[in-house]
């Protein structure tokens, strides 16, 4: 999408989380019992909430934007539905009753002539 008005927050989450694997990977091949290490970690892990956090509001921003739902939307709709099933069930009679045969005439009988 070169050219778009919106950066696309997926690309940014990639590149932050690719960033992210590549500097644990080079602490971790070092001594995890340093100072030094711990503190980069928990900096580290404080900056990547960071970034999920903005990668969140820009896709929130991104689509209401679009006029699309979001996560919430979505949920609160499943939540709602569920509740019209619900009173639908209740208005319902609990079992149907049992199918009888049709009652119908038997054909007349055709005249031989």
């Amino acid at each position: 999408m070169a050219g778009s008005l919106f950066p696309d927050p997926m690309q940014l989450w990639r590149e932050a989380l690719t960033r992210l694997e590549k500097d644990v990977n080079s602490l971790a091949t070092g001594s995890l019992e340093s100072q030094d290490v711990m503190r980069s970690l928990h900096q580290f892990s404080t900056a990547s909430l960071g970034v999920q956090s903005v990668v969140e509001r820009l896709l929130e921003a991104y689509l209401r934007k679009a006029n699309l739902p979001s996560r919430k939307d979505i949920a609160a709709l499943a939540q709602t539905l569920a509740r019209v099933e619900e009173k639908l069930d209740r208005l319902l009679p609990a079992s149907p009753p049992p199918a009888r045969p049709a009652r119908t005439r038997r054909p007349a009988a055709k005249n031989k002539d």
